[in-house]
């Protein structure tokens, strides 16, 4: 068999296959599909104002990260520190 005869079988093989999938996609169920929230008539949304908390909530996150990373590194620092004095002191 040469290479394009391969190439050929390969393709028609691919085809079967995506023709079966094809197939058995129209015989499943729908999917639900979300919709998005009603809003009851007459209620406004203020998207600046979710806007802002989201963004707030964002902001506290952030700063608590870095305080959290701040306070590991200088931990570390005062480790290296006292593995530092521990060595000159052995010297």
């Amino acid at each position: 068999m040469s290479d394009t005869e391969e190439v050929e079988q390969y393709e028609d093989e691919e085809e079967a296959y995506e023709e079966e999938e094809e197939g058995d996609q129209d015989e499943e169920k729908p999917k639900f599909k979300p919709s998005a929230p009603k809003i009851p008539d007459g209620e406004k949304v203020d998207f600046d104002d979710i806007q802002k908390k989201r963004q707030n909530k964002d902001l506290v996150e952030l700063q608590s990260l870095i305080d959290a990373h701040f306070e590991c590194r200088k931990k570390e620092e005062e480790e290296l520190i006292g593995l530092k004095d521990r060595i000159e002191k052995r010297r």
